[in-house]
């Protein structure tokens, strides 16, 4: 006999898992969600950072959610959930003390998720284009005028769908067959550096576009996903883009928590699942380390890795006759993209860029990049130097991205000060020892301030308060669902994407051969960050064999 039984239950606590456990509960399902660690959220988490009295968000920070159909599927603004958007997006420094500043370009409806274009802003960051590059604003006009809406529409419903079964329409693929959408299939098989290359002709636009292409764990010389690339190319130049988790990363757990709560499922901390049971090739409930037995009448859905699921959580269960080339596939996914260095500063005074004096507005951006226009040092240097970090021995350029979001938001700083988070890539926490790391660690700090120097002088010493790095060692050691510290899961190379993600007889969000389990981790098309958009998709395929609730009739996605 079971010790607890529900209709629905649900591994793993991060957001993924949580959007899932809610659209069930939605549908009337009792549903009950286990988590291994003493809090829910996963990477949507909001610490101390990096002394007391100031905090940060160590592992998640982008907010891209605002865009998710989740918002409004459970009025997540009723619980808790609010988005600052500051009126510049973006700025990209250079040393020379010129930069290039992107203005917020859209407003977002809380209580109906419209997004809705500023025509006039967009104009706006056209003209700041111009003054670095007039061609490449006549490029940004040319696509202003009506592409940025069909590439935009197209990329946003890629990824807030499955991938696309026979007969389904592929959004991204209606472009490609187009000759007019200015989309080519020659873009689908090139490298960052190449894509941005083709699009712009200034370095300085080319290393924007690749500084920002590298947030989402790609190289300028990785061939990237073409979604993921239509929508940051050019669209974040453009204005369009996420802002600020008021109150920290951890708030949208918090109201994906109480959402649940109030449609009465239940959730349970402290919960490390160590099986998924199968009988008779149906999912039937879960066993906890510690013996206790869950049963599942419906269904079950993980929101962890595919690696740590097959290799412990279903490691007693026979896949069929395919299923040690499962297995060995999933071994074989790479891990080696999505690693980064994120650094928490506390300091005095807030930085003074030079490039104020180009744009007095570039330090007012959610986002501040700092780089060299040196694309042949991004393309051919940058990832080898970057994965030789070792105690010691640091690369002679970095090309660092920074977030004030005191800014912002008074409740993660005391008066007066500031913490702002710092990140650069790294490279799988396996390749060095945890003694490296820790040096690593100790040594980041100073190689960061230094090139922090070269964009704001006032960054020294004497103006911070604390400092800390959290290094790809650090993730790993939060969940065994950060694979070598990764906060991707897995890497989302063209190979690791849509159809094919994680490898494509997983794709639709199910193992063949066992009935009733479902797979809504961000190792499933396509989950990078906080998006929501594995556990949606997940839902959408359920909702379709099962014929339950579907929001997303009568709407764009």
């Amino acid at each position: 006999m079971a010790d607890a039984s529900f209709d629905v239950v649900v591994v793993g606590g991060g957001h993924q898992g949580l959007i899932a456990a809610n659209y069930m509960a939605k549908n009337g399902y009792t549903v009950g969600l286990f988590e291994q660690r003493r809090e829910l959220g996963g990477g949507a988490c909001t610490e101390p950072r990096p002394v007391s009295g100031f905090r940060g968000n160590p592992c998640a920070h982008v907010a891209g959610f605002f865009a998710s159909p989740c918002n409004q599927d459970f009025k997540l603004h009723e619980k808790g959930l609010n988005y600052i958007f500051p009126p510049v997006h973006s700025s990209m420094v250079f040393p020379d003390g010129r930069c290039i500043v992107s203005y917020r370009s859209i407003v977002w409806d809380k209580e109906t998720g419209a997004i809705t274009p500023q025509q006039d802003i967009v104009e706006k960051n056209i003209k700041e284009v111009e003054r670095i590059s007039p061609k490449d604003a006549e490029t940004l006009a040319w696509f202003a005028q009506g592409k940025v809406w069909e590439w935009g529409f197209a990329a946003q419903q890629f990824l807030w769908s499955p991938p696309a079964l026979p007969g389904e329409i592929d959004p991204v693929e209606l472009l490609l067959n187009d000759p007019n959408s200015g989309l080519q299939r020659r873009h689908q098989f090139m490298s960052a550096t190449e894509y941005v290359s083709d699009f712009f002709e200034s370095n300085e636009l080319r290393a924007h576009s690749l500084r920002m292409i590298g947030s989402a764990g790609i190289y300028p010389d990785d061939v990237a996903p073409l979604p993921v690339m239509m929508f940051n190319v050019p669209m974040q130049i453009l204005g369009f883009g996420g802002g600020v988790y008021e109150g920290g990363t951890h708030n949208l757990t918090h109201a994906l928590q109480r959402a649940l709560s109030e449609q009465g499922g239940k959730f349970f901390v402290g919960a490390d699942v160590d099986e998924i049971l199968v009988k008779n090739g149906k999912a039937c409930g879960i066993k906890l380390a510690d013996g206790t037995v869950i049963e599942a009448k419906k269904m079950v859905i993980t929101s962890i890795v595919i690696t740590q699921t097959l290799a412990r959580h279903l490691r007693n269960v026979d896949l069929g006759p395919q299923g040690a080339e499962w297995r060995r596939k999933i071994a074989k996914l790479r891990v080696d993209r999505g690693q980064i260095f994120w650094g928490h500063f506390a300091f005095h005074e807030l930085p003074k860029y030079k490039a104020t004096a180009w744009n007095p507005d570039c330090d007012k951006a959610r986002w501040i990049f700092m780089g060299d226009a040196d694309i042949e040092y991004m393309d051919r240097e940058y990832r080898f130097n970057n994965q030789h970090i070792r105690p010691g021995h640091w690369p002679p350029r970095l090309y660092l991205w920074e977030g004030t979001d005191s800014k912002w938001d008074p409740s993660y700083a005391p008066p007066g000060k500031h913490v702002s988070l710092l990140e650069e890539m790294a490279f799988p926490a396996s390749w060095r020892t945890e003694k490296e790391w820790l040096q690593i660690k100790k040594e980041a700090p100073d190689h960061f301030l230094k090139e922090w120097q070269r964009y704001a002088p006032n960054m020294t010493w004497d103006n911070i308060i604390a400092a800390n790095i959290d290094t790809p060692w650090d993730i790993m050691q939060r969940s065994d669902n950060f694979v070598e510290g990764n906060w991707g899961l897995i890497a989302g190379t063209p190979s690791q994407f849509g159809a094919s993600r994680p490898i494509p007889e997983f794709a639709q969000y199910q193992i063949p051969g066992i009935e009733d389990f479902w797979m809504a981790s961000g190792s499933c098309h396509y989950s990078l960050g906080l998006t929501g958009w594995a556990g949606y998709n997940c839902y959408k395929r359920i909702a379709q064999k099962l014929d339950l609730w579907k929001p997303w009739e009568g709407r764009l996605f």
